[in-house]
This record gives C-alpha cells, sequence and structure tokens, in this order.
C-alpha cells in the first residue's frame, strides 16, 4: 500500500540522511519515479523534505525533523514481542530491561490485535542457548565495559592445549552465538574472536581510537561464514544405509551432502566435512559396521588402530 511506502520512505530517510533517489528506490523495491512521486506527496502534506540537484546533490529530510509513527500492524508487533532473549541479555546486565520493556509493549498493543498476539506468545518461544552450558560469564562484565568505552584489554587466555598466555586487544564488540559470548579484538591491526570463558584474567587500560570502518554485524557474517567453512574442512565420503543418513546429520548437522546411490541396495553415498581428523573417526565408529569409507584410506587407518586400541584396553573385562 502506499501509505506503508510513505512510512518506509521517511524512516529511510531518517536513517541514511542525505541520498539520491536510486538509492531509495533500489532500497524500496520500486522505481525512481515512484519515489519522485512520494518525496513530492510528502511535501505537500507537510513533511519537510529537501533536495538538490547536480553534483553531490540528494534528497534528506530537514535534520531538527524526527516522525512519530506509532500505528504499527499486527505482524510487526508478532515480530518485536517474539525477538530477543531475555536470558542472554541477562549475562548483560539487560534482563529485567527487556523483560519490563516486552510487558509495556504488550500493554500498549491495540484491542483489536490482542488475539493475535497472544495466539503467537502461546505457540512461539525463542530460546538460543544450547541445552548445556557454563552458567555465567565471569569477565564478560569487564570485556562488555572495554567494549563500550574502547578500551583496550590486557589477561591471560586459556589455549585449546589448555596452556595460558598473555594478550592484549582492542575491544571491538561483544557478539552472542547458540548461548555462546564471543569477544572480537584487534591485535597487530588484525581483528580476531576469542570466547569469553576462557579468558582466565580481564583488565582494562588505557583508551585506543576505534577504525570508523569497521561494522561490526557485516565483519561477523563474514568470519562466521568463513569459520563455517574451516569448520568443514577435513573432508571424505562414506557409503552407508540410506535410513542411516538421519543419524548421520544428527551428529555433524550441516556438513553432510548425499550425492546419490551406491553400489550395495538401498545404501547412498554421503560427502561429509568436519574439522578435524579426531571428529571423523568418532563419526565413524558411532555408525559400527554400518558405513564404509569410500575415499580417505588415512582415515580408514585412524579407526581400525582406534579400534585395536579399544580392544586391548577391554580385553578381558567382559
Amino acid at each position: 500500500m502506499r501509505a506503508d511506502r510513505l512510512i518506509s520512505l521517511i524512516l529511510a530517510l531518517q536513517d541514511r540522511g542525505k541520498t539520491t533517489a536510486a538509492h531509495l528506490a533500489a532500497a524500496l523495491g520500486v522505481s525512481r519515479r515512484t519515489i519522485l512521486r512520494d518525496i513530492d506527496a510528502l511535501s505537500l502534506s507537510g513533511v519537510p523534505v529537501l533536495a538538490e540537484g547536480g553534483l553531490g546533490g540528494g534528497i534528506w529530510l530537514d535534520p531538527a525533523y524526527r516522525t512519530s509513527l506509532t500505528g504499527m500492524k499486527e505482524a510487526e508487533l508478532r515480530t518485536l514481542l517474539a525477538a530477543g532473549d531475555a536470558r542472554l541479555l541477562d549475562d548483560l546486565g539487560w534482563g529485567q530491561t527487556f523483560r519490563e520493556t516486552q510487558a509495556k509493549l504488550r500493554a500498549s498493543v491495540p484491542r483489536r490485535f490482542e488475539p493475535g498476539v497472544e495466539h503467537m506468545r502461546q505457540r512461539l518461544i525463542i530460546d538460543s542457548r544450547w541445552w548445556w552450558h557454563e552458567a555465567g560469564e565471569p569477565n564478560l562484565e569487564v570485556l562488555q565495559a572495554a567494549v563500550w568505552g574502547d578500551r583496550v584489554i590486557e589477561g591471560e587466555y586459556q589455549t585449546w592445549e589448555g596452556g595460558a598466555k598473555a594478550v592484549r586487544l582492542e575491544a571491538y564488540g561483544l557478539a552472542a552465538k547458540a548461548g555462546l559470548w564471543y569477544f572480537v579484538g584487534r591485535r597487530a591491526g588484525e581483528w580476531r574472536v576469542y570466547r569469553v570463558s576462557r579468558f582466565e584474567v580481564v583488565r582494562a587500560s588505557g583508551a585506543f581510537a576505534r577504525d570508523p570502518k569497521f561494522d561490526l554485524p557485516a565483519w561477523w557474517s563474514a568470519h562466521a561464514a568463513e569459520f563455517a567453512g574451516e569448520l568443514a574442512g577435513f573432508r571424505f565420503s562414506l557409503g552407508l544405509p540410506e535410513d542411516r543418513v538421519r543419524y548421520l546429520r544428527g551428529i555433524a548437522p550441516g556438513r553432510v551432502d548425499v550425492v546419490g546411490p551406491w553400489e550395495r541396495p538401498g545404501w547412498v553415498r554421503a560427502g561429509v566435512g568436519l574439522d578435524s581428523s579426531l571428529y571423523a573417526e568418532l563419526v565413524v565408529l558411532g555408525l559400527g559396521r554400518r558405513c564404509v569409507i569410500l575415499d580417505n584410506p588415512e582415515l580408514a587407518d585412524a579407526v581400525v588402530r582406534r579400534c585395536r586400541e579399544g580392544l586391548a584396553a577391554h580385553e578381558g573385562l567382559t
């Protein structure tokens, strides 16, 4: 509807500042001509839209103008009420504020929307935490303060091998994924990711000049995609019964690709990408005799060796 598009146009102008009709058309999915007609309509209705032609020109709202649009649609209300995870926000000290905000939002819902909102509330819950997780993040408060204040942090970080190393990092951001908190810091000009729970000692020191070009959401999205690819770097193929594919996908979600039938009746060929040979050994041992390694002899040798070691360790105990 045109009214919805005009509201979206005002919000886009408030968010973007000075921009072009072409950019607005792309953002709203309409033609440049439609944008120009809508700009005229806003001006006639009293919205202070300014425009300037030529090189460096554009369209913008009077900086003193701010709309107070309150007429939300039911779908928009559902989205706001469903979004967020109070338990994750508890880690930041914002959980109670979030709950109070949600309560105020529910109280302000127009009566005609109340049945639909309650219908959604009783049928949908978003719980982003993994089934098992450590309670609390003892260093999260210090890291959060450092991120907010553009501070450098110093401390000790536990490595995968179990040792500790000294770190000195510029605090750029925090990200929560699958219920776990990650710290984004810059060291020697490069941004890196650290598990918050593996910081043993943390303290804030001096300030740093934040790179104004750094965009945390965009950087995290690219990093997550790259990291997921690295986690699937150890690749091999299995022949297995078709009814075991679901089990395989359960222990290696998102990293199994069935490519077609295999030579045994009812069996298929599946490509698997995992982060290590050890993980691959565990997967193959879990499937037991109901799988065959097709193209990775080193993995097959490792599985055989693991089986022999297990037999030797348990021989005589049964």
